[in-house]
């Protein structure tokens, strides 16, 4: 049995090298980072521009809608959505036949 001196840090945690993403997380990213890019630019332009976004072939409308939705309600900026024809539009302003602008019925007496 020997019995030494010890430091302290010898004691601590050795730093961890970050675990490679794969590329399933590395598409989820940059898809991620296009549609911040995306939201910046509608945020900081006029009011009446809108933005398309059309999906192409290997990717299902209800991923990309719901992956939009995320970033628009974690972007500060007040941002519509709206999705007609496989396609998902983005603006500050409302977008024409979306949710919410219908009127309601008058009650008949």
């Amino acid at each position: 049995m020997r019995i030494r001196d010890a430091k302290p840090e010898d004691l601590a945690p050795k730093p961890r090298k970050p675990r490679a993403l794969s590329p399933r997380q590395i598409a989820i990213q940059k898809r991620d980072q296009a549609l911040v890019k995306v939201l910046n630019e509608i945020a900081v332009g006029p009011m009446s521009s809108i933005k398309k976004i059309e999906l192409e072939e290997s990717e299902k409308l209800i991923t990309i809608r719901a992956a939009v939705s995320r970033q628009v309600k974690a972007h500060p900026a007040q941002i519509n959505m709206g999705v007609r024809g496989g396609a998902i539009y983005l603006s500050r302003s409302p977008i024409p036949g979306a949710r919410g602008g219908r009127r309601r019925k008058a009650a008949s007496a």
